[in-house]
């Protein structure tokens, strides 16, 4: 998933809307009989523990990977990674899905006990959690100097102001995306791109080449944003070449222009990015 992927995507499926309207109603209905007193019903939605995760990992794996994929990116049954649609159903409401079944869809009632539940939810949970629930092992200063230096995003991006315009403002980068995919952002940036963020190369009748990002077209016009930041707004009829682009603007070389060490810097700053002050406990 490319940054040009951030907030705009549409991964949602028929199936997948479904299994969560579902788990929603059934979770209300059943959560009125379910132990308050269970940490299953609590909604909390902190962030779980390393070791309950690790946990679930180990029985997801075993008992819902065939479905869900090994890493919850869906297969048969739909992925779990896409966030707002998992992260609004309530601890109690995820625990009654997984324990339940989903009537109407092929996931069945789980075996696993109440603790294992809460270990697969855990993971789970997991993710879809937002970047700034993440621990990300880099340094947030570093990464800011890298953004705007060396990495060049901040020609592109902009961050509370301040940056391009090319790309998704990042902003609340930290709360909107995962840390895969942010992590798949910046690495493998030509595995998807959204709508209005496509590189567009057009040629006009007078000989003027202008290149940018389609932010629309129809049949009759295309609304270009050129590398300044400026729209335009062209009739077809007035054009005597359109190139749309299969790749992303973003650079593809960050895993090797860039170190490890660099690339976790860059993702500890992006991660705590959030138009709204990060609580603390």
């Amino acid at each position: 998933m490319s940054f040009a992927d951030f907030g705009l995507c549409h991964y949602a499926s028929g199936f997948l809307a479904a299994f969560l309207a579902v788990s929603f109603l059934a979770a209300q209905d059943d959560a009125k009989t379910t132990n308050p007193a269970s940490a299953a019903a609590q909604d909390s939605h902190t962030a779980p523990p390393p070791a309950l995760i690790d946990a679930g990992r180990k029985l997801f794996q075993n008992s819902c990977s065939a479905c869900h994929g090994p890493s919850g990116g869906g297969g048969h049954g739909p992925s779990l990674v896409e966030g707002d649609r998992i992260r609004s159903l309530s601890d109690a409401q995820l625990f009654q899905s997984i324990q339940k079944g989903v009537p109407g869809t092929d996931m069945p009632p789980s075996s696993f006990s109440e603790a294992q539940i809460q270990q697969v939810a855990a993971f789970v949970r997991s993710l879809s959690a937002p970047a700034i629930e993440s621990t990300v092992p880099g340094d947030p200063e570093a990464g800011r100097s890298l953004f705007v230096g060396k990495a060049g995003c901040g020609s592109c991006h902009m961050i509370r102001g301040e940056g391009g315009f090319l790309g998704p403002d990042l902003s609340d980068a930290g709360v909107r995306m995962t840390l895969g995919q942010m992590r798949e952002s910046l690495l493998q940036p030509d595995k998807r791109i959204a709508d209005g963020f496509q590189g567009i190369t057009v040629v006009t009748q007078t000989g003027e080449r202008i290149q940018g990002i389609a932010k629309n077209q129809d049949n009759y016009s295309v609304q270009l944003l050129d590398k300044q930041g400026r729209l335009h707004l062209l009739a077809k009829t007035d054009l005597k070449m359109i190139e749309l682009s299969d790749h992303s603007l973003m650079p593809n070389d960050f895993g090797t222009r860039l170190s490890a060490g660099e690339i976790e810097n860059i993702l500890s700053y992006l991660s705590g990015q959030s138009v709204r002050q990060k609580e603390t406990k």
